[in-house]
């Protein structure tokens, strides 16, 4: 009975992007930390709110797309309850634009704007489906940009460490979601969803992704080991968490006959990235 429970909510948690919105607010933390930015309460609750706006507009344009007979969870839920998930994505997306335009600061809310811009093209360009390559990286962008864009803003390039944290991080991102597409290539395959395996092959794909998660992993743990000599200041636990969001991708694929008939990659693969909060513990107390 506890396991039934256990899975149930994790279908839930899972196909409505909650595991996500966790994921922001770790990254978001991460990106606060290494920053040094102290960000308004109203920053913290519009991470999650628009992140998870922007996915499940996705998902729903997926959904609409593949029909009723969709074999992915995600899309078939979409798809089934798209008329009270498009009420409470068009709620969540007002209550968003109300809150940045009223509390935010103006810089951050222009960097907001351009952010909106390039999540309706990304959105556009998925639902017209005549462009398949470079969804991955379209997605690790705005989901970088829109984590570090506010903390940048306030505070700037303090140190030479945060554009090489910065990079890492999205490399790390990228590097996820391409090892989702590997994980998930048959099930996107019979719905036409290919879109980064639609140029490289799997094979090939995979070896860039354990090659550049190794890469990115060692170099964030270099940093981290030399980084109260080279950076005083800088986190040491904020560089160690983003070498492992490096790693987990590369873990994941290495050992992808122990996850494939299971939804544990899901979970650690954004679950990492909730480890950002980490750091922002232990730099708030």
């Amino acid at each position: 009975m506890r396991n039934v429970l256990e899975n149930k909510l994790w279908f839930y948690v899972h196909v409505l992007s909650l595991d996500i919105c966790l994921g922001v607010l770790g990254s978001g933390a991460l990106a606060a930390v290494v920053t040094g930015a102290k960000m308004k309460t109203v920053w913290w609750l519009l991470l999650p709110l628009s992140v998870w706006v922007i996915y499940t507009l996705d998902h729903l344009l997926d959904g609409k797309k593949v029909g009723e007979n969709s074999i992915n969870p995600r899309h078939k839920f979409h798809y089934d309850h798209s008329k009270i998930l498009t009420i409470l994505c068009t709620i969540a997306a007002i209550v968003s634009a109300v809150l940045a335009f009223l509390l935010l600061r103006e810089i951050v809310l222009l960097g907001g704007v351009l952010l909106a811009a390039l999540a309706v093209l990304h959105l556009g360009i998925a639902r017209w489906g005549k462009i398949r390559f470079g969804k991955e990286f379209s997605v690790a962008l705005i989901y970088t940009l829109g984590v570090w864009f506010g903390p940048l803003l306030v505070v700037g390039f303090r140190s030479w460490t945060i554009p090489l944290l910065l990079f890492l991080f999205f490399l790390g991102t990228v590097l996820n979601l391409v090892m989702n597409s590997l994980m998930e290539a048959e099930l996107d395959a019979k719905e036409g969803q290919v879109y980064l395996l639609g140029v490289l092959s799997p094979k090939l794909a995979k070896e860039w992704v354990l090659r550049l998660s190794l890469l990115g992993f060692l170099a964030a743990l270099v940093l981290a080991g030399g980084i109260r000599k080279w950076a005083p200041g800088t986190s040491v636990s904020a560089s160690l968490v983003i070498a492992l969001i490096c790693a987990v991708p590369g873990g994941i694929l290495r050992y992808a006959d122990k996850f494939q008939d299971s939804q544990k990659y899901r979970i650690l693969g954004e679950g990492v990235f909730i480890l950002g909060l980490i750091p922002w513990f232990l730099n708030s107390y």
